[in-house]
């Protein structure tokens, strides 16, 4: 079993879990949700003439079907960018992951590399949902959409990062959640994504992800 370390957060009256494995999980919706998984991007890469390792893709994979066996949820929720590039190899992997959870539904709000057809998508067994989707009070979304005044969210896109001091004179980066009063930002589930750690707002709350736990950052 892959190393799940959890950090529970409150947030638009609702208990979330958030995981070392850049993903959280809702435990009244039995649901887990995530972003940015860029799936086939190493092999894009590997197409323009840069050379990865397939493990790059099998990673992330690997730790889907890890949090997918470990919380057996009923839904796993994307807020955009599934795909990086359109069909490819690394493709099947994540197709392999949905028919062996078929009792499981996969839903996207689909990001700016989704590019597929709807039709495309249902065929792989996911299930295509408005922008701005929502459960209860909580709206998904891809990127930074503006809701009402109350309105709580819970997006994608950013792939957010956080400087944090490491002794006197020295930094490190680290993926995170990001937290405010109406808005989650999810990290990037992909291992293989860049950090911005320009995108956090001021009076956020940060939890930054290291291979074993999270811890709480003030931004």
């Amino acid at each position: 079993m892959k190393n799940i370390q959890e950090q529970e957060i409150d947030f638009a009256g609702e208990k979330l879990v958030l995981t070392n494995q850049r993903a959280l999980y809702w435990p009244a919706e039995n649901t887990i949700i995530l972003s940015d998984l860029h799936v086939g991007k190493a092999a894009h890469f590997r197409k323009s003439g840069i050379a990865l390792p397939q493990q790059v893709a099998t990673r992330d994979m690997e730790r889907l079907r890890d949090l997918i066996t470990h919380y057996h949820p009923e839904k796993v929720l994307i807020t955009g960018d599934l795909l990086h590039a359109g069909m490819n190899s690394e493709v099947a992997l994540l197709k392999d992951i949905i028919q062996e959870n078929d009792s499981c539904k996969f839903l996207l709000v689909k990001g700016n590399h989704d590019r597929l057809s709807d039709r495309a998508f249902e065929e792989l067994g996911i299930r295509i949902l408005a922008d701005g989707y929502a459960i209860g009070n909580i709206h998904f979304t891809h990127g930074d959409r503006q809701f009402s005044a109350g309105i709580h969210s819970i997006s994608g896109h950013l792939h957010p990062g956080i400087h944090v001091a490491v002794g006197r004179k020295s930094t490190m980066r680290f993926p995170c959640f990001v937290v405010s009063d109406t808005q989650l930002i999810l990290p990037a589930f992909s291992l293989f994504s860049g950090l911005d750690t320009s995108c956090v707002p001021e009076g956020a709350f940060c939890y930054a992800i290291y291979e074993d736990g999270l811890f709480a950052v003030s931004c």
